[in-house]
């Protein structure tokens, strides 16, 4: 899934700019890992799952908001990725969710 990135970023841990896995838990960062000297840095469970959450209820609120801009600025595109988005939805939550429960 997209929960997962490959990035440049500068280690405080051996001092240098060196490629990083950076792990996603929907919108919020959940961990960074230095490919160099395999620092990680890593949120703390509880705080990171009631920010999940708080942001799970957010999107939720505003879901309807959005789609209808969609609809209102872009009808061919919304009608044609919609089905594709209602079968994909499912398992982007559950990646996201083994994000919380430290599988991934």
């Amino acid at each position: 899934m997209d929960n997962v990135h490959i990035v440049t970023l500068g280690c405080h841990h051996c001092h240098g700019e060196h490629l990083h896995e950076v792990t996603y838990a929907g919108r919020l960062l959940a961990s960074t890992l230095c490919s160099n000297c395999g620092h990680r840095i890593a949120k703390d469970l509880p705080g990171l799952r009631r920010a999940y959450l708080a942001d799970v209820e957010h999107r939720i609120l505003t879901k309807p908001g959005r789609m209808l801009r969609r609809v209102i600025h872009h009808p061919v595109s919304f009608a044609r990725g919609l089905p594709g988005a209602l079968l994909l939805k499912p398992a982007k939550m559950e990646a996201e969710l083994g994000v919380l429960t430290g599988r991934r």
